[in-house]
């Protein structure tokens, strides 16, 4: 190698070990940035460009190169994040629903509608052990007050429920915007990565970008992905194409906008275009938030969108109890003679729960006799009372409904815990892979720092023999 040569070896080295200190500086600088993968120098020695001969007899090649800039992940521990966070968004929202309704129940409680109906059974009683005189008035006023509670409890129970599926729609709407804006933003960045790429740019930062909207998919309704030979990327949602190269498809909710149509036009998300298809999501919150949005199961297993069991199972109890009351105390007798009397009335049309009313408004109104024992006889009362305690009364029911609804909420709260857990281990492992050790990127500088140092020296010294060379011919 001649000593023009070795200058030419030496600044190659300088031009390398600068490039590394820029990108150690780059992976410092965003050590905290989220999304951020850090990036390694790629370098190759060159190899020699002339043969040796009798005159350059040396072998040694001619410096290093700078091939290119790498990001330090793994697909494999990506794949696995994007695949734990779907799971986990998942089950969180199914949690997150059906806590919420377990929550608003009030059971048990004094405020839950088991106690409201254990009350109104004991004031039947207080009706069947009167034995009349001056305080009868006052117990068939507090016997309809018990029983305008029972009304008005299933009516806020099951006005929550049909709310709570309001507010839940309106969320699932806003989850379709962004699903909508991140496919759109994930479509530009192929474009942009494709064109980079193709011009020898460094697309590092678009890639973390993209990895990030890619996550953000997954999270939101189990996207996945399939690479493609220009550097883009194919998003795919329940088998089929959200995103292909530069093109992207929209999704929208369709089905019930209102809570009164849920059972006849469910929620479904699909395409929007003139076919309108459903689109079938592996995961994600979107599909959790859909879940919930669903109708009661018209078979009574209780599997249905939780806000919708929740309406179903007030307005059974709502049928249940009216019908119940009413069966007995239509056998009644009032105080004046009349019989045939129902307690509740409801509407034949409309949701029983929101419906339910008192019909008596007096002691007139109660029939608690059976007009065969006397005046002093409230068997009816009593008949009614006991409704409380049958196997199939309106309190069992509520009661099965109530277990199932905390055992659903149990299961939900369990699975999120574990699949939260498995998407933490996935972002622990991506990180460890992928994030900036501060401690490892200080290393580096002093390593790279060391061989600029070290090249430079090459150089002085190369600088001084040439030197020393030329003043020798110059004697």
């Amino acid at each position: 190698m001649s000593s023009f040569g070795g200058l030419s070896t030496a600044y190659t080295g300088l031009v390398a070990a600068r490039k590394a200190l820029e990108v150690t500086g780059q992976n410092v600088a965003n050590a905290n940035t989220e999304g951020y993968t850090r990036q390694r120098v790629d370098q190759s020695p060159m190899a020699q460009s002339v043969l040796a001969t009798y005159f350059t007899q040396s072998s040694v090649g001619d410096g290093v190169v700078v091939t290119g800039v790498s990001r330090l992940n793994d697909a494999v521990v990506d794949a696995r994040v994007n695949s734990t966070a779907s799971s986990a968004a998942y089950w969180n929202a199914s949690a997150n629903a059906a806590s919420a309704v377990e929550t608003s129940l009030n059971e048990p409680g004094k405020n839950g509608l088991s106690q409201v109906m254990s009350d109104f059974w004991s004031s039947w009683q207080q009706m069947a052990n009167n034995t009349g005189g001056s305080t009868a008035p006052a117990q068939a006023l507090n016997l309809i007050s018990q029983g305008n509670l029972v009304a008005s409890t299933i009516s806020a129970g099951y006005t929550a429920a049909a709310e709570a599926w309001t507010d839940a729609r309106a969320a699932a709407a806003s989850i379709v915007t962004t699903v909508n804006a991140t496919a759109a933003k994930i479509a530009d960045l192929n474009t942009s990565i494709r064109s980079l790429t193709a011009a020898g740019g460094n697309v590092n930062g678009l890639l973390d970008q993209r990895d990030a909207a890619v996550t953000q998919l997954a999270k939101l309704t189990g996207a996945s992905t399939r690479g493609n030979a220009d550097g883009s990327i194919d998003v795919i949602i329940g088998g089929n194409t959200l995103v292909s190269g530069s093109t992207t498809r929209q999704v929208a909710l369709s089905g019930a906008g209102d809570f009164s149509a849920v059972a006849s036009t469910p929620v479904k998300l699909a395409w929007d275009s003139p076919t309108g298809s459903a689109v079938s999501l592996d995961g994600g919150e979107l599909a959790g938030r859909i879940a919930a949005l669903q109708p009661a199961d018209a078979g009574g297993s209780g599997t249905g969108g939780v806000y919708a069991e929740a309406a179903k199972a007030y307005d059974d109890a709502a049928r249940s109890i009216a019908d119940k009351v009413n069966a007995v105390h239509e056998t009644g007798t009032t105080s004046a003679g009349t019989t045939g009397l129902d307690f509740f009335s409801y509407s034949a049309t409309s949701p029983a729960a929101l419906t339910l009313k008192v019909v008596p408004t007096s002691l007139a109104g109660i029939a608690s006799a059976d007009g065969t024992k006397g005046n002093l006889d409230n068997s009816v009362a009593d008949r009614i009372a006991q409704l409380g305690a049958a196997a199939d009364s309106p309190n069992a029911g509520w009661a099965t409904y109530v277990s199932r609804v905390g055992g659903q909420s149990a299961t939900a709260a369990a699975r999120a815990t574990t699949a939260t857990t498995a998407a933490t281990s996935a972002t622990d492992a991506q990180t460890s892979v992928s994030g900036v050790d501060l401690d490892e990127e200080t290393s580096n500088l002093v390593m790279y720092q060391h061989a600029y140092q070290a090249s430079a020296r090459v150089i002085n010294t190369i600088n001084d023999i040439l030197d020393t060379l030329i003043n020798m011919g110059a004697r």
